[in-house]
Parts: structure tokens; sequence; C-alpha cells
């Protein structure tokens, strides 16, 4: 039965190991600098298995010439406390065992041992231990994917030993199951698959306080006869599946690099900041425009001007059949003298001819508004900033003045990002700018922008404006 779980367990991790990467990835959080722990997600369980050995790496001698290697699982639970701070408990379950057989040369101190053998059934060794992580501040790259870390701690453990004397048949070292206090020493790294699960590669060596866990005691030994060793010690080598508790939305403390969320933080400001600036610049030199009509208030004869009517040159709303009802407001267009005075909907007393009933509103191929400008121009990024210049402030001048001479008119932003995460977010921030800027500084009313991201179909530096 054991042998069966012990197969069941490890197909297990191999199935996770391999499909666990086609699992989508949430989006972190903005969070603000010095939010604290609250932001984020700290606990996290999991379940590993791998190789038990009855020796360690940095250990020195052991009293069994060849250590073999069994199977092993474990629990852990962790708590995340600060970037490079972490607490865990570990629990392993397995077995161990070792004998004589490998030949030790000419070594003058590999004297006559009474233990031939010895396998020692390990029912549970529990540990709690503090972890240092590594690489949690990164100004290399802005996510975390890999984390390493050490820790040590303390532990208890609880085993039954039976042991093979020379020249006689296997017997139990104790009647009563044994148990002893062991140091756990652990290396190991943790890989984001994505938001919610961790893959944890690590290797724990556990030195035990006893000499009692292979059944060769330092102090039985007769005078003449080796123990190598005082304290016996046991590695264990695993691959585990961490699960991270708590809401999906919000992002695992190991894995967050403060230096990208700080740095994200202040260009933000500084993006606002600078556009401040602008708006007072302009205002300094009477080119502030109160009523959004693409027309500075130094120039504007009306200014005044309700959002989204159109005018002229002045800043005087348009009024194409000289009708007293400006174009905005008009609900018959162009209305002959003949049929003037009008109401104050702009309607004359005679029928609209057929000509003129669907002009300025008529959709044209795809749904766009027929009378929506066709040559809107597109905006050229360099590098990986979204940040725009003088330049690019006019184009949008231009654009705005457009769709205000066009109200029915609406238009979309398009960007044309690589595959890469980056590169996709490099375009959002690029086409939220332009939106931005023509709302808050242009006047341009945000129902009537929209935005979109496509990869693949452009340069992917190149913003498109169109009709939409």
């Amino acid at each position: 039965m054991l042998h069966f779980f012990k197969k069941q367990g490890i197909s297990l991790l191999i199935l996770l190991a391999f499909s666990l990467p086609g699992i989508s990835q949430n989006k972190d959080e903005a969070i603000k600098p010095f939010s604290g722990k609250t932001p984020f997600r700290k606990f996290t369980v999991g379940v590993n298995a791998g190789m038990l050995k009855s020796s360690v790496a940095a250990g020195g001698s052991n009293d069994f010439t060849k250590n073999k290697i069994n199977f092993g699982f474990g629990l852990s639970a962790r708590y995340q406390m600060t970037h490079w701070l972490g607490f865990q408990a570990d629990f392993i379950h397995g077995k161990l065992s070792g004998d004589q057989s490998k030949k030790q040369g000419n070594d003058s101190l590999n004297l006559t041992k009474p233990i031939t053998s010895f396998r020692t059934k390990l029912h549970i060794a529990g540990s709690l231990s503090a972890q240092l992580t590594f690489g949690n501040i990164n100004w290399l790259n802005m996510k975390n994917f890999m984390v390493p870390y050490i820790g040590v701690g303390g532990g208890l453990a609880l085993w039954d030993t039976w042991m093979t004397p020379k020249n006689s048949t296997e017997r139990k070292y104790s009647k009563s199951s044994v148990s002893e206090l062991y140091i756990p020493v652990t290396f190991g790294s943790k890989f984001k698959i994505n938001n919610r699960i961790n893959l944890d590669l690590s290797y724990h060596m556990n030195y035990v306080d006893g000499d009692n866990l292979d059944g060769f005691v330092y102090w039985q030994v007769p005078q003449g006869e080796s123990s190598t060793t005082k304290k016996d010690k046991f590695s264990y080598t695993t691959l585990g599946v961490e699960f991270a508790l708590g809401k999906a939305s919000k992002p695992q403390l190991i894995f967050d690099n403060p230096a990208s969320r700080t740095s994200n933080f202040l260009q933000k400001q500084v993006d606002n900041l600078s556009n401040r600036v602008d708006s007072l610049v302009a205002k300094q030199k009477g080119l502030d425009d109160t009523d959004g009509d693409g027309v500075p208030d130094l120039y504007d004869k009306e200014p005044n001007t309700p959002a989204g009517c159109a005018v002229d040159s002045h800043g005087v709303m348009r009024d194409t059949d000289g009708d007293g009802v400006p174009d905005c407001r008009d609900k018959q267009l162009i209305t002959p003298t003949e049929c003037q005075p009008v109401d104050a909907d702009g309607v004359g007393q005679c029928p609209e001819p057929e000509c003129c009933k669907t002009l300025g509103a008529g959709k044209g191929e795809g749904g766009v508004n027929a009378n929506c400008p066709t040559d809107l121009p597109s905006i050229s990024f360099s590098g990986n900033t979204s940040r725009m210049n003088a330049e690019m402030k006019a184009t949008l001048a231009v654009v705005a003045t457009k769709l205000k001479s066009n109200p029915g008119c609406n238009i979309l932003i398009k960007g044309y990002p690589e595959t890469s995460k980056s590169s996709q977010a490099t375009c959002q921030k690029r086409v939220d700018a332009i939106k931005n800027y023509l709302i808050e500084r242009e006047g341009i009313s945000s129902d009537r922008i929209s935005t979109n991201c496509e990869v693949g179909g452009g340069d992917k530096n190149t913003v498109d404006i169109q009709a939409n």
C-alpha cells in the first residue's frame, strides 16, 4: 500500500510540474510604496516529495560506507514576514538505510564494524526554520520569478531502527520508538508559476542531537572497533508545490519587487507634474483654453462655448445655415432661407429636402460617421517611453480641433505591441497618455475616445488615431 502511494505521489508532482505553466496569471495590484504587508499574500502551504539519505553534503564521516537513497515525502507551511525574512514549518516522512558494502580502499581507520546494515523508519520529522530570501529587491527586472533562500531552525524527529550485527540476524534497536532533537539547515529556490502556485526546489541537511538514528552507537562500540561519528545526520532533497492562501487579486510578498513599484509610482508623479507645468506655461502665454473648444482664450470671441459644439477660427459656434441656431443644437442642419425663421431646434417651416436628411448624421461603411475626418494622424514614440513631447502635443491639438468640428465623430487610439508582457504594458501606457491628454488638456469627452492594443498589425512604436 505504501509503495502505491509513493508512486502516485511522484506521478502527481510530475503532472503538476508540466501542467502548471499553462495556468493564466493574475495581474498584480498597483500598490504604493510603504503600504505595509496588508496588500500582499503572506501564507503558503505545500506538498513535496524527494530523496532521503543518511548522510549530508557537509557533515564529516558516516558509520556506514554506503548510505542508500530512499523515497520521502512531506508537507510545509510558510509565513513571509518581510521581503527578506520568512518562517517555514516542515514535516517529513520516509525511511533511511545503509550498509558496509562499499570498499574503503587502504584507509587505516577502516576498522572492524560490528553493525553491517540498518534501516530506519522515519515516522515524522517536524521542524520550524527562519529563512532568509535573496533577490527580492531587483533593479534589473521589474518582476521576480525566482527567489533563492537559506534557512536554519530546530525540530523533533520520531523513528524506529532495525540493525543487523555482524554474523547475526536483524533486530530492532529499541523496543520503543526513539525521538531526538535535530537542526535543519536548508538551501533552496522558489519559482513563481503564477500568482497562486510556486515550485520549491530545496536541499535539507538535518543534524541529529544523538547517535541512535542508524543503530550504530558511538559509546557502545567495543575497543578496537569503529564508529566514525558521534552524531547522526540525514538529508532530504525535494521538489514541492506551494499554494498561496488569500485573495487571488493580491500578489505574493515573497516575489514582490519594491524597487519596481517605487519606480512606477515616481514616474507617474513626474508625468503628472510635467502636464501641470505645461498647463501653467500655456496659461502664462495666454494660450489657456477655458471652454476647451481649441481656440485660446486670447483669441476666443465666445469663451464659454458648450462642450461638443464646433466653432470657427474665432471660437464662435458654427451655424452652417445661418438660422441663428448653432450646428450642435440644430436638428435641421441646412434650413433653406425661404423656410426660415426656425423654431428652437433649428427646424424651419418647410419640409426638409431628401438630399439633406442624412447630412451630418449618416453612417458610412463599418458604422463610422460619414462626416468623420479620414486624415487623422499617427503618433510615433521612441524607446520604451510613453511621455509626449511638444510636437506630439501639437499634433493632438489638431486632432482635437477636428473632433470639435465634428461632434458626432468618435475616435479609436490603437497601438501594436509585441507578444511580450512588457511591450503590451508600454503600449497601454502610450494609448492612455494620448487619451488623457485629449480629455484633460483639449476638453474632448471621454466617451468619444476608445483605446486598443492589438498584438501585431503595425509598428510597436506607432500609435494610430482612427475614426470610430
